[in-house]
């Protein structure tokens, strides 16, 4: 049991550099579990309506357009 438990802390490398929110850019300081198609790329584009998550920014504009996106009122 030990042993398995450590090799998978060793396996649990941080892939994913940074993550785009809406308009902000966040770094990344821990592994996150996201599909291995995911994980290998150096941003990942997050919906701040949604929260899909998206590989590239040509996709994530396309979501941006085509989705029906009711603004949240602010207080």
């Amino acid at each position: 049991m030990c042993e398995h438990f450590f090799i998978l802390q060793i396996t649990k490398v941080k892939y994913i550099d940074k993550i785009q929110i809406g308009k902000y850019e966040i770094d990344t300081w821990y592994f996150s579990p996201y599909p291995e198609e995911y994980g290998k790329c150096p941003k990942l584009w997050i919906c701040e309506y949604c929260l899909k998550y998206m590989r590239l920014e040509k996709t994530y504009r396309y979501h941006q357009v085509s989705a029906d996106f009711q603004v949240l009122p602010t207080t």
